[in-house]
Formats: C-alpha cells, structure tokens, sequence
C-alpha cells in the first residue's frame, strides 16, 4: 500500500488545489487485496474535519451498478427474470409507444436500450414525486429505436427499481439492503445519508467554493442515491472482482453478476466505450461508471481480465480531478511513464469553452441584436415539449426569466446575445443555489436558447444543454 501511496499523494495534492477539491475519496482494489484505501482533505470547507477511510461520498449515477448487482441476487432467488416485461410487475407503466410499453424488459432499462430522451423535467433534480417521474416516462419522445442502441435515461433506472421492489413485495431500498447492501457488510441505504461521517456537497460560486444543498434523491432511487467511502468501496470493488465470491463466499452467482458486465447495448460512436452492459459502460474486459450528482463527483473503473479496480470520489461538483485520479493510478499500476493529467483535462474544458464561445460570437456577428426586427418583450409566453412539459419566459428587470414547471433547480436569466438567440444563465446542475438577481452579460459559455419565428410571429424555441436539443412550441 506505501508505494501506491508514496507517489500518488503529491498528485492528489496538486489535484486538490488545482481544482480547490476539499476531499478526495480513494481506494484500489487487486484480486489478492487491497493496495490503496483513504481519503485525502476535509469534509467541508465550513468545518475543516478531516475526511477518512470512513467517510461517505454520494456517487451519483455509480448507483446504478448496485441496482444491475441487486437484479442479478434477485435473478438469482427466482424472484425477476432479466427478460421479463416490466407490466408483469407494473401493469400501468408506459412508454412513448403501446408495443414498445408491452415489450419493454427489465434488461431493456438496464441497458439504457429504450431508446429514451433525457430531454425530461424527471430526469434529474425535479420537483416530482417519484409516481409522477414513472408516470410522466410516456411523456418522454425517444431519441434512438427501441434496442438498437446505447441512450442514457435516469427514468428507466427509476423504474428497474421499482419492478424490483414490486418483485418481493418491499420498498426498494429495504430490498437493497436485504439482498445485496447487508450481505456485502455495507451501511443499510436507510443510514447511509444519515451518517455522522458524511462528506458534504460543495461547488464553486463566484469562484470560491462553498457548501451547497443535498439533492432530494428519492424520485430516483435506482439511478442514483447511494453513497460510498473507500473502505467501503473496497469491498464493493472485490465484490466484482470476484465475481460475486469475495472471500470464497458466493453472495450472487457469477453467471448472473457476469451478465451485468458484459455488453448489452452498443454505442455507435465508439469514441471511449464499446457500449453498456447493466450498470456499466463496456469495452473488452474493462468496465467504467461515472457518478455526479449536485456537489458530488466519482469514477469507478475495473479491469476485470487484469484483475485490478479503482474507486475516486470527490466531493466537489465541478472539474475533472475523479478523471485525473483514477488515470493517474491505472498509469501508476501499470508502471507506465505517467501523463501530466492535470494539464490534459485543462486543454479538454479549453477546447470544450472556446469552441462554444466560437459559435456564440459567429451568430452574434451574423445576427446582431442591433440591427434585429425583434423586440425583447415578443419572446415572453409560455412553449410547450412532452417531455419537460410547460417552459415559462417571463420579463424581469432588464432580461428574461426561464422557469420549467416542475424543474425548479433549473430556474434562470436569459441573456440576449444575437437576434433570437439567448444564453440560458440558469443552474443547470440543479444546486439549489439562491435565484440570480441579476443576469450576466453574455460569455458564450452556458447554455442556450435560440427562438424561431415564422412570418411576423415567434412560434417555438429550440433549448439546447446538457441533454441535447429540445424544441418547445408556444402555446
């Protein structure tokens, strides 16, 4: 464990003030044992209580492997299938189409094979109930064929969950806990937030990084809500590594946890990952999952033919300091001369922020506001997108006001930048920040919304983020 230890933790410190990360969770994982389990920093920036080998980190979407384990034990106790139709369990479930709705299986949803939009007001950070977020998916319009490949969807994992729960009669996390979470030797779900030795959230707020407000999580159970330490993460870490037998001991069959690893759903671009199998993104023999959730970020990454599995959490929401950890680490292990990472991630978000201030400052020269026919007050009204329902633009002192119905995190100024098009300065990662007062001069660097008019009349508005492109019509 020292020599890991003795050339990562130089690292972890120019990490941590590079990127102002209070804490940094960590732990490496071999077959024969683990090399590596600590934490680095405080839990808050408030409290300066110093983190440990104990103290949990919300990992985001890296839940959704505890959900993929916990359908393989209940493949395993003959209580689902994984190609059982999901109306077995919910009868009134739909999805954008009746034969789709009557097909649709629990490996579908695990595999993010639905073909599902995250273009949604339930897909993350809503006001919903977690009966709405189900109820409300027939709503969502696909992006993709049903089965033909990889789409993300927070909504579908929701719903595995709940086909879950309904499969033994119990409330999800009760079923977590007795299934997987208390056979494994981890925190019951039900404690898990409610520990004394709980990271806190952070995010940068006018460059100074403060506390922020933990997501509501339980409209989402499934997708997201657990949290880990490292030594915790050890554990779960051997659990795959084993294949479902740490210590010898079978807690789930290995031909069922095997069927969480291997790929189920093909990414057509192939650009880092082959596809996803349940719970994991996919290629050869490696499987990988990144977690972010409001003032949270972690990585998991094993590497199942070599034998070797690593788990970074940090509890700051921004920047790239999970990714350069685990890099720096696979690179350590592998005795291979090590990338300046820091520096890489540095150059990709450069990339990222001038390419969009790029086009920001194109449509500004080719639409100038100065010269437009349109007045600002013609954008106000109210459009609407089935899957994120009704968007509100409102006047308010010198700009406009962007509110969803439902989606309250994601409330926001609108800055005007070119004739019909606007920044969208709102929080987008739902942090649950006080309301902008006062609007910011466009950057080109957030979000944006560009209105579309026909004739002498604006008809739709096009949003585009972190979920693509969605087109509201006005009402």
């Amino acid at each position: 464990m020292s020599y890991l230890a003795t050339e990562l933790d130089p690292f972890i410190a120019k990490v941590q003030q590079h990127w102002a990360v209070p804490g940094i969770a960590v732990a490496v994982v071999r077959r024969d044992g683990p090399v590596l389990v600590r934490a680095y920093g405080v839990r808050s920036v408030t409290t300066s209580i110093r983190a440990d080998a104990d103290t949990a980190f919300a990992i985001g979407s890296c839940s959704k492997a505890f959900t993929s384990g916990l359908a393989a034990a209940l493949v395993d106790a003959g209580a689902i299938g994984w190609d059982d139709p999901i109306r077995k369990y919910l009868p009134s479930f739909e999805l954008y189409d009746a034969w789709v709705s009557d097909h649709v299986t629990l490996r579908d949803l695990l595999a993010n094979r639905t073909g599902l939009s995250r273009a949604s007001v339930g897909e993350y950070g809503s006001d919903l109930s977690r009966a709405q977020v189900l109820f409300n998916a027939r709503y969502i319009r696909p992006a993709a064929e049903f089965r033909d490949q990889f789409t993300y969807s927070n909504i579908g994992y929701a719903a595995a969950a709940e086909v879950m729960a309904q499969s033994v009669g119990h409330q999800f996390d009760r079923v977590l806990d007795e299934y997987l979470l208390i056979p494994l030797g981890l925190r019951p779900s039900s404690t898990s937030h409610a520990t004394d030795n709980m990271a806190a959230p952070h995010y940068q707020i006018e460059g100074k990084v403060q506390p922020v407000p933990p997501l509501p999580f339980d409209n989402l159970l499934g997708a997201i809500g657990q949290t880990m330490s490292a030594r915790e993460a050890a554990t779960w870490l051997a659990f795959h590594l084993a294949e479902g037998k740490p210590s010898g001991v079978e807690l789930v069959s290995s031909q069922q946890l095997r069927e969480t690893h291997l790929l189920q759903a093909a990414h057509r671009d192939q650009t880092f990952n082959d596809g996803y199998g349940l719970g994991w993104h996919v290629r050869n023999r490696r499987i990988q999952h990144e977690g972010s959730i409001r003032g949270f970020r972690a990585n998991i990454w094993c590497d199942m033919a070599g034998g070797t599995a690593i788990f970074v959490a940090t509890n700051l929401g921004s920047g790239f300091a999970h990714f350069a950890v685990t890099n720096q680490i696979i690179q350590l292990m592998r005795g291979e001369a090590v990338t300046d990472w820091i520096t890489h991630f540095d150059e990709v978000a450069r990339k990222e922020l001038n390419d969009r201030v790029a086009s920001f400052d194109e449509e500004r020269r080719m639409e100038p506001v100065s010269t437009s026919s349109w007045s600002q007050d013609e954008f106000v009204g109210t459009y609407r997108h089935e899957g994120f329902g009704l968007l509100h633009v409102e006047p308010k002192d010198n700009h406009l006001w962007f509110r969803i119905d439902g989606l309250s995190g994601f409330d926001g100024p609108l800055m005007r930048f070119s004739s019909l098009g606007f920044e969208y300065q709102g929080d987008r990662d739902a942090m649950a920040l006080p309301l902008i007062a006062l609007a910011k001069p466009p950057q080109g660097e957030r979000a944006r919304i560009r209105f579309q008019a026909e004739g002498h009349m604006i008809k739709a508005l096009a949003w585009d983020d972190w979920f693509g492109s969605a087109r509201f019509v006005r009402n």
